[in-house]
């Protein structure tokens, strides 16, 4: 296997920064996707997952005295490379209610492009062991980067979500709608083409959701549990459609001070209609067993998944043993090697949040990570500093990339490789935190493809650098600084034969709000300052320099 040197371009980027009114709580990072999602660290309500690949350096492992864990949907993805990379214009990560302490807002707000932003959330009163959040948006744009109104984009999202906490456990709700409307703007950089009628390329993506929780809050208790079910039903305005139905039990039992045993079980039932209707089912059983010493952190388990295809005839079981050891000589450092295997659930709902552009009749597979051995080392440095270095080789079988169709340009295929995928996977992080005056992290990623079947991992980087800035600074003044770096890519057009190059991708970002008072706050970003109408996806450039301004008013 070839593994790909590649140097980093020299950037730099400075921000100023302030205090806001109150103490604030830390900012989520800022969103690089065109829906514009905003992040908030005391959010109450769950919608669909952002793609946003960028990973904030993991917490290091709790103490063997607190056993609780902390439950996630495992509905995992192939993420290597960050295949979605859309950054545009939004406002600061952190909402108003954050930054002033209180838990309602609404904000408003304007750009270039005919941008136009609204959105709100309302909150019940936090003392009550219920409680009710209802979270509205809406953010459009009139124009865009190709012919106008071709590329004009239009997002409208509501959720509403409950909850009610009992002396040991907590019961859970939500229900969201979210609409996406956009443009196959693709055929702008072919010559010689009439310009298409706008009816002809335009998509509509509708997701309903529905999901109830259920799970324990009592710490003494010996059995941890957590219960999820979730709904979900995408449509298109091309006339597919997708239902997927999740739903996921885990559990520990406390065996002793230092052993712990893990259960996590996933059923997912799923149907897509296209021409053709699919009927594809998932289940997994993994238990595993934990040992905690003061030195020594050792799990040991089996991965056991069982996927169903009623339209390939497909019924097969699958196998992964799964190990990790980490060693912490001294409690600020750790040292740590592993092995595992998964079945990454592939669904249409779950390709077009990476990718928009899908043209019809997707080709669904799992994507099988029948191995990956990994190890590293991570800590603090004292004085602030925190820091990840990992080395991962992986083998898959059914990698996905996305290209450009075969037929038409503008709309994107999925591609499998049908042999073994080994893919090199060398990353560093490193996050620095003073006080409440700057937060600062940067990750750097570099991937070497060695694949069977397809001639290049299509679309996905050889070398990818985030790195994200907050700076405060006189109470009044808060500024977020961004950069992005993506080199690698290359994509082909079948028709011609011709493979394309993408040039490197290099997006900075800047973010700012200004208190008035504790209520009223008003905010300006900037998106893509080098003015780069950069193309993430062949055929397909993004906006240039944009910017939103606007206020909001926070009780």
């Amino acid at each position: 296997m070839s593994v790909r040197r590649l140097l980093l371009p020299f950037f730099a980027l400075t921000a100023l920064v302030g205090f806001a009114q109150r103490p604030a709580t830390q900012p989520g990072e800022g969103q690089v996707e065109n829906a514009e999602i905003t992040i908030e660290k005391d959010r109450k309500i769950e919608l669909p997952e952002q793609n946003r690949n960028f990973e904030k350096i993991p917490p290091l492992p709790q103490s063997k005295a607190d056993s609780k864990i902390t439950y996630q949907f495992p509905d995992r993805k192939l993420s290597i490379g960050n295949p979605r990379f859309n950054p545009t214009v939004q406002p600061l990560p952190a909402s108003a209610a954050n930054e002033t302490g209180y838990s309602n807002y609404l904000r408003a707000g304007a750009g270039n492009y005919g941008r136009i932003l609204a959105e709100g959330s309302l909150t019940s009163r936090a003392d009550l062991p219920y409680g009710l959040n209802i979270r509205f948006r809406h953010n459009s744009t009139a124009t865009g980067p190709v012919d106008g109104k071709n590329s004009a984009t239009s997002q409208q999202e509501i959720a509403l979500a409950g909850r009610y906490l009992a002396s040991s456990f907590r019961l859970d709700g939500n229900v969201g709608f979210d609409r996406n409307q956009f443009y196959f703007y693709g055929y702008g950089l072919r010559p010689n083409q009439p310009m298409p009628e706008r009816s002809s390329i335009q998509q509509t993506l509708n997701k309903f959701s529905i999901g109830v929780g259920i799970q324990n809050t009592n710490q003494e208790s010996a059995i941890d549990y957590s219960l999820k079910t979730r709904l979900t039903s995408l449509s298109t305005r091309t006339n597919a459609a997708e239902v997927d139905w999740g739903t996921n039990l885990k559990g520990t039992w406390k065996l002793s001070d230092s052993f712990l045993a893990h259960l996590g079980t996933d059923a997912y039932i799923t149907q897509r209609t296209d021409s053709l209707t699919d009927q594809r089912n998932l289940f997994r059983v993994k238990p595993t067993f934990q040992y905690k010493g003061e030195q020594l952190n050792v799990t040991v388990g089996f991965n056991a998944v069982h996927e169903t295809d009623a339209r390939r005839n497909v019924s097969a079981t699958h196998g992964y043993p799964t190990v990790n050891v980490d060693f912490a000589p001294v409690s600020n450092l750790h040292f740590f090697v592993g092995f595992d295997g998964d079945l990454v659930r592939n669904t249409l709902t779950n390709f077009l949040s990476e990718n928009e552009f899908l043209g019809r009749k997707v080709d669904l597979l799992n994507t099988n990570k029948f191995r990956e051995f990994y190890g590293g080392s991570k800590g603090t440095l004292g004085n602030g500093f925190s820091y990840e270095a990992r080395v991962g080789l992986a083998t898959y079988r059914n990698f996905y990339v996305f290209n450009n169709g075969t037929r038409d340009t503008t709309r994107f295929e999925v591609l499998y490789d049908r042999g073994d995928a080994n893919v090199l996977n060398v990353s560093a992080q490193v996050a620095y935190q003073s006080g409440e005056l700057w937060r600062s992290s940067l990750k750097v990623d570099a991937f070497s493809y060695d694949l069977s079947t397809l001639e290049k991992p299509w679309h996905r980087p050889a070398f990818t650098t985030t790195w994200n800035n907050t700076v405060t600074f006189s109470k009044k003044l808060i500024i977020n600084a961004d950069a992005y770096f993506l080199a690698g890519l290359s994509a082909k057009n079948f028709p011609r034969n011709r493979v394309t190059d993408l040039p490197n991708i290099l997006d900075l970002n800047l973010k700012t709000t200004y208190l008035f008072t504790d209520h009223i706050s008003a905010f300006v970003s900037l998106n893509n300052l080098l003015g780069k109408s950069y193309q993430r996806y062949l055929y397909y450039p993004r906006q240039s320099l944009n910017f939103l301004a606007g206020l909001s008013y926070s009780f």
